[in-house]
């Protein structure tokens, strides 16, 4: 991973994250916090709530327990029976009296508007503030609430709007359903219905839907989620609760409070059980539901500046990443690519200061330190160039007087002999090969070259007469190309002075030139005695570590004399053409020598061959 990556991922890690862990934390504690204090604050004002509506239902029971035992005029109509019996004028005449005494008696109490006595052999007296009747004693008997009264056994049932379609009461008001009996014997008389308008249930919830909380939306529900009252005009009256919000449920616990969808919006929606199974109100419950907003508050507005803040703080530390801390990464960038320039050998890369901090010191350092180099390396190569000059200087020096001295006692012999033609020839031949030994140029062609080997042939077959023969084998194409002078030569030398010492058969040195894989390949062999396989080792152990064959702690091939030549050649193509080129030695005792020398096959123009 690259240094960029790194410190950017530092950056996020441990700096934009924790920031952004922080303040989502803070966000979310506070924000549970806050739900925490008002569910318990909820929790309070609706037992509140309900102590109020308690009361009421209280209060409604009490004139009404009032009203069906405490009264005579209540109990004397019950007992009055006797009226199915006598004339139409009389029993209109006594309904009238019965209308009166149930307004002057029941509908005194201000949230009663109707009133309904039925008797249990299905008469019905009634009085009403409202132009409408309430139900037949008929249809009320149908209903499950009739069984529910008598099993209650004179204690109030009551009935919330919309509670109970099937009995086709008007939906607006609450109704008290309950047994009457005798006062003195407690024996059943009928069944009593009051229809009551409970107003004072909108200023109850008003009382607590002030201020801050003016859009908390209160309800009175019924035991299977039925909405008897809703204080925001009514919406949700008649509707169940649980299927209007969406993932409600019935609460198992007195009080409960969850986090809700009510209306597209998040709200908190509070239950709380009234329990008022005694004043006959069974399974009742008081709903608040509240926007979440007004849940926060403030806290929704004090998170939005600290958001705020916080996007301003990270976008002055993006700035700050991507401003300074990458400035100094980018430069640390060049400072590597320039690195890695000089690892390939560009030493004239530099490296631009672009302030005046630390950074300008190394960036000074680093061009300092390329300069030192480029002219350290200036210094080892020149000094390279001359000492290879004068290792080839050396090596040349060598060769010609070695040479000299071989030829020169060769001539002295046949002197002695008398030879007087042979020494012509000889001497003749001597300055062919002199003349091309003193050329002045290193590289001659093979044509030339291989003038001067014939001519330095010629002279040892005077001399070794009958010792070898020689045969050479080069393509007319292949003499224009160039080749270090006093290349063979030393080659053939040192077989004719090593490889055929101590024949008893006459020698063949064949010389072949072939052009192979883009190379001029020269093969010298014989068909000597061959080389020892530990000198033979040696040679190709110094070979393959490029060390000079004059410095090498080895032994030669060729012995200590008699190999000067051909190490002197290797250590001149290795000097001039590098380590791919040079010689290469197989030889097996009694069988003869192999010499292959490989350089690069230029021709007379300086053109390589393709």
């Amino acid at each position: 991973m690259s240094l960029k990556k790194k410190i950017f991922g530092a950056f996020l890690i441990f700096i934009i994250l924790p920031l952004l862990a922080l303040s989502w934390g803070s966000f979310t504690l506070s924000q549970r916090l806050i739900e925490t204090k008002f569910s318990e604050q909820n929790e309070l004002t609706l037992k509140a709530i309900g102590r109020n509506i308690r009361y009421v239902l209280k209060e409604a029971n009490y004139f009404s327990d009032y009203y069906a035992i405490m009264r005579g005029e209540i109990q004397g109509i019950y007992k009055e029976m006797y009226w199915r019996s006598q004339p139409t004028e009389e029993r209109n005449e006594l309904n009238s009296s019965f209308e009166r005494n149930i307004r002057q008696t029941v509908l005194t109490y201000q949230p009663i508007v109707s009133v309904a006595l039925f008797s249990s052999s299905g008469s019905s007296y009634a009085a009403s503030n409202l132009n409408k009747r309430l139900i037949s004693f008929d249809k009320l008997k149908e209903s499950p609430v009739y069984d529910e009264v008598l099993a209650r056994n004179g204690t109030p049932r009551w009935i919330g709007p919309t509670e109970r379609p099937e009995l086709g009461l008007e939906g607006s008001y609450y109704y008290q359903v309950r047994l009457v009996k005798d006062f003195y014997n407690l024996e059943d008389r009928g069944i009593m219905l009051l229809q009551v308008q409970f107003g004072e249930l909108e200023n109850i919830f008003n009382l607590y839907n002030t201020g801050s909380s003016s859009n908390r939306r209160f309800l009175l529900m019924g035991p299977d989620g039925l909405v008897h009252y809703d204080n925001n005009n009514q919406e949700l009256q008649g509707k169940n609760l649980y299927q209007t919000i969406k993932g409600s449920r019935k609460p198992s616990h007195s009080f409960e409070s969850e986090k809700l969808e009510f209306g597209e919006k998040p709200s908190i929606v509070s239950f709380q059980s009234l329990e008022l199974e005694d004043l006959g109100a069974a399974g009742w419950s008081v709903v608040s539901i509240t926007p979440l907003d007004d849940v926060s508050g403030q806290l929704t507005t004090v998170m939005g500046w600290i958001a705020f803040f916080l996007t301003v703080i990270l976008g002055f530390a993006f700035i700050f990443n991507f401003v300074f801390v990458n400035r100094i990464i980018r430069f640390i960038l060049r400072v590597v690519g320039a690195m890695k320039r000089v690892e390939l050998g560009d030493l004239s890369i530099r490296v631009k200061a672009q302030s005046e901090d630390e950074t300008s010191v190394l960036s000074r350092g680093f061009n300092s330190m390329a300069e030192r180099i480029s002219d350290l390396l200036s210094e080892i190569k020149r000094e390279q160039e001359r000492k290879n000059k004068a290792e080839l200087m050396l090596l040349q020096a060598q060769i010609k007087p070695h040479f000299l001295f071989n030829t020169l006692e060769s001539i002295n012999i046949l002197a002695v002999q008398n030879e007087g033609r042979k020494v012509s020839q000889m001497v003749r031949r001597l300055g062919n090969i002199l003349r091309i030994s003193i050329h002045h140029k290193e590289e001659i062609s093979v044509r030339q070259e291989l003038e001067h080997l014939t001519s330095y042939m010629e002279i040892q077959s005077y001399r070794f007469e009958d010792l070898f023969e020689y045969e050479l084998d080069v393509p007319e194409e292949l003499m224009h190309y160039t080749v270090q002078k006093l290349t063979l030569q030393p080659l053939v030398e040192n077989c004719i002075q090593h490889g055929f010492e101590g024949i008893e058969y006459k020698g063949l040195i064949r010389i072949r030139v072939r052009l192979e894989a883009g190379n001029l390949v020269f093969y010298v062999e014989d068909n000597g005695i061959g080389i020892p396989p530990e000198r033979l080792t040696a040679f190709q152990y110094a070979t393959a570590m490029n060390q000079s064959l004059l410095d090498a702690k080895v032994t030669y091939p060729f012995g200590e004399r008699h190999g000067l030549g051909v190490n002197n050649v290797a250590d001149r193509i290795r000097i001039h053409f590098g380590p791919g080129y040079g010689l290469l030695l197989c030889s097996r005792p009694g069988h003869g020598t192999i010499i292959k020398c490989t350089i690069p096959a230029i021709d007379g123009e300086g053109k390589v061959a393709g």
